[in-house]
């Protein structure tokens, strides 16, 4: 079913071209997309039309994939988890509402310009804040890291100071044995001369 839709949108190769990557690169994106159940806006032609968002979401897809090394698909994934559900749905277009960036006027170029800039933004506050976390949480780890060395050098000079004591104990048990066995012996060999006298 077509609906009205005053947002501006773009065509394939004005994307390409605004992101840096081969059209053919746009398609594999936006096939990995769909795959997932994103919805793109198309023409009554069944051609993709993209609108501020899906520049933006085809942005970070493509910096996770060229930037981070990630696979197409775990890219897919990290983009979409910040979407709601109702943002992943598209809608089909009538062929007269799609608005080819070069039949634009300034006002609706700069005001797009600005719309893509403000999302932009808000991609690198939202980047920011995950990075803040992330430090965080860094942190956090570096503090239980410490109190687990801390522990472990407690533990480690508890063992050595049990295993210094047990030793000394064993060597003073194993003169102890000696000596008592010296002690018999003489008292042995005293008798046996003694057994002789007689």
């Amino acid at each position: 079913m077509s609906e009205q839709i005053n947002e501006i949108v773009y065509l394939g190769g004005e994307v390409a071209k605004s992101l840096g990557i081969a059209r053919s690169s746009l398609t594999k994106y936006c096939i990995a997309l769909e795959n997932k159940d994103y919805k793109f806006i198309r023409g009554s032609n069944n051609s993709r039309a993209f609108r501020s968002k899906d520049i933006l979401l085809l942005q970070r897809m493509k910096d996770l994939v060229q930037d981070k090394s990630m696979t197409m698909e775990t890219a897919v994934n990290v983009v979409l988890s910040m979407l709601s559900e109702e943002e992943r749905t598209g809608t089909v277009l009538e062929e007269n509402k799609v608005i080819p960036q070069e039949n634009q006027s300034e006002e609706q170029k700069e005001n797009n310009q600005l719309s893509v800039l403000m999302d932009k933004l808000e991609y690198i506050e939202e980047i920011s804040d995950r990075l803040n976390s992330m430090e965080k949480e860094l942190k956090d780890i570096k503090t239980q890291n410490k109190i687990l060395q801390d522990q472990n050098e407690e533990l480690k000079t508890n063992v050595e100071t049990s295993s210094n004591k047990r030793d000394e104990n064993l060597l003073s048990l194993i003169r102890e044995v000696q000596d008592t066995k010296k002690m018999i012996a003489a008292a042995q060999e005293k008798k046996w001369w003694e057994f002789w006298k007689s």
